[in-house]
């Protein structure tokens, strides 16, 4: 049977950039814009990294970096450890220094977030594992997901869901 679920109310302010709009369709540019598709390779590490969507790095880029761009569309996600690349879009390149979190998943992160909406980092997961012998971090997580919600689209640098990444982590962890 079908439930008619109400529309969620839109916050009153915009989540999207108002910067130097005339760079950037305004109609085009808002909450609503797809990421880009396809995987594209990094200019600085060559492998292939995936869509972000603007409202991600509207939330997570810092106010200077996002004032010296011209729209926050169409930028991809790097998630090579070893690179230092977090986003770019043709030649505009965005590292650890324009975004105002750790990205846990770049090599030397300190935290090591894995789980941006609900704060599971790799050094809660290991301190878990060494003094439980387990981990009840992907049982957390799911649960937490359903109630209160998560907002990995604007929480996690990667704009995704961020199961497989913790799920990567505690793999990472336990064969230490």
């Amino acid at each position: 049977m079908f439930t008619f679920k109400p529309a969620k109310e839109k916050k009153p302010e915009s989540c999207c950039s108002t910067r130097k709009e005339e760079s950037c369709d305004t109609e085009a540019h808002n909450c609503c814009t797809p990421q880009p598709k396809g995987k594209v390779a990094c200019p600085s590490c060559g492998e292939k990294a995936k869509g972000v969507l603007g409202k991600t790095l509207e939330h997570l880029l810092s106010n200077e970096a996002k004032a010296g761009l011209s729209c926050l569309d169409g930028f991809y996600y790097c998630k090579t450890p070893t690179c230092k690349v977090i986003y770019f879009r043709g030649e505009e390149i965005l590292t650890q220094h324009d975004v105002s979190v750790t990205v846990g998943l770049k090599e030397g992160a300190s935290p090591a977030t894995v789980c941006y909406c609900f704060g599971w980092t790799k050094e809660k997961i290991e301190k878990e594992l060494e003094e439980t012998g387990k981990t009840d971090a992907l049982a957390d997580i799911k649960a937490r997901m359903e109630d209160p919600g998560c907002s990995c689209e604007i929480l996690n640098p990667s704009g995704g869901c961020c199961l497989g990444d913790v799920g990567n982590a505690i793999k990472e962890i336990e064969t230490r």
